[in-house]
């Protein structure tokens, strides 16, 4: 053997939508935090845009897919009253505004959360 291991021994690829948030998904986000930070409809609604988003990747391991989701769920953030509502926060909208590219809604996006208060004015 070339010291490579065998396809039976590997472990199973699936799609985004067939992982599940398993015990350890759960002991991570309380040892976190991000359950407290975002709480239980935020950490769905967050859940449910990355299914959606990573819906049309190729398979992969479940280890594989952990590890991107705790990456997806560590980057959100909650909303706040007055904040735009942005692609990248719970309730936003999956699709650039009509009319737009892919490049000036990210502008738009970024020239809110510019014009957005910080309390420190």
């Amino acid at each position: 053997m070339n010291g490579s291991k065998s396809s039976s021994t590997s472990a199973p690829l699936i799609a985004a939508t067939e992982w599940r948030i398993d015990d350890d998904a759960r002991a991570w986000l309380q040892h976190h935090g991000h359950l407290d930070r975002l709480g239980e409809r935020a950490l769905q609604a967050a859940d449910e845009k990355w299914r959606s988003y990573r819906a049309a990747w190729a398979p992969r391991t479940a280890a594989a897919w952990a590890a991107d989701w705790r990456a997806w769920i560590a980057r959100e953030r909650t909303p706040a009253p007055g904040r735009p509502n942005l692609y990248a926060l719970p309730g936003g909208t999956p699709t650039p505004t009509a009319g737009m590219t892919r490049a000036e809604a990210h502008t738009a996006a970024l020239l809110a959360a510019l014009d957005e208060p910080t309390g420190t004015e």
